[in-house]
Order: C-alpha cells, then sequence, then structure tokens
C-alpha cells in the first residue's frame, strides 16, 4: 500500500480538502479554520503561493499557549513549522509511518516534484493499514497478546 492509496481513499470519503493560510495571517485565522474543518493543521503558504511551512495543533500549543502569545496579534510565519517533512505518492505505507515516527511528526506533505497533492496525517495511514492492511495489524495485535487472543 502507498500514500497513494491513502489520498484516494480520503478522497472517496471527501477528506481531501488542503487547507492552506497565508504567513502573513494571524495565528487565530489558522486556529478558526482547524476547528471549523475539524483538521489538525494547515499549510502555510508565502506571498509567491509557495509553502512556507506547516501550522499544527502542537505549534499552537508550544509555540503560542505555552509562550504566552496572542492569537489574534501573532503572525503565523512567527510559530510555523518551517522544516516540513514530505513523501511522494508512490510512498509505502510503512516508509511515510517511518518518516513521522523517527522525526516526531503528526502531518507529511504528499509532493510530486512541483505538484502538491495533499497533506496525510499519521491517523490517515493508520485508517488505511486497518481497512485494508490485509489482516497485518490483526495478526500484529494477536502476536502482542492484545485484545482477543
Amino acid at each position: 500500500m502507498t500514500v497513494a492509496s491513502v489520498m484516494e481513499a480520503l478522497k472517496d470519503r471527501g477528506m481531501d480538502q488542503l487547507y492552506s493560510v497565508p504567513a502573513s495571517s494571524m495565528v487565530e485565522e489558522a486556529v478558526e479554520l482547524m476547528a471549523d474543518k475539524e483538521i489538525g493543521a494547515v499549510v502555510v503558504s508565502t506571498e509567491d503561493q509557495l509553502v512556507g511551512g506547516i501550522f499544527t495543533e502542537r505549534d499552537l500549543l508550544n509555540r503560542v499557549v505555552r509562550a504566552g502569545l496572542d492569537p489574534r496579534k501573532t503572525p503565523l510565519s512567527l510559530v510555523m513549522t518551517r522544516e516540513v517533512r514530505f513523501v511522494t505518492p508512490g510512498t509505502t505505507l510503512e516508509a511515510a509511518l517511518a518518516l513521522m515516527y523517527v522525526h516526531r511528526h503528526r502531518h507529511l506533505l504528499v509532493l510530486d516534484g512541483p505538484r502538491i497533492h495533499g497533506l496525510v496525517s499519521i491517523r490517515d495511514l493508520a485508517y488505511q493499514l486497518i481497512r485494508h492492511g490485509e489482516g497485518r495489524l490483526e495478526a500484529a495485535v494477536r502476536l502482542a497478546g492484545g485484545p482477543g487472543t
């Protein structure tokens, strides 16, 4: 299974919309969008419409709330994650999950050359593995002595 299969499953469920906010926007605007759409991250775009970073729930917690910054007066450009990890549609789910685990990220951009295909979360990848993992997850749970063993 690949990230492309996750993107297709998200599309089938109507959850493939990529949300982007300008870097000059205030944190409050990004938080409102994230809350309205029930998403954990937004892509932050530069004036040239390029990816400048990503803003996540973790950024909000650690860089805004914990730092005591006012979300109405703090531009995203000051608190976003600039080092955005990405995968291609052909990346395997296992490789994408390993990348997320190693770098402690919950979201990855899906890029194919200059084209942005979307943003996937660790939840999206786990859902795909559970639904279409051909019994691999269930077998692993049984081996570990999990529920139903």
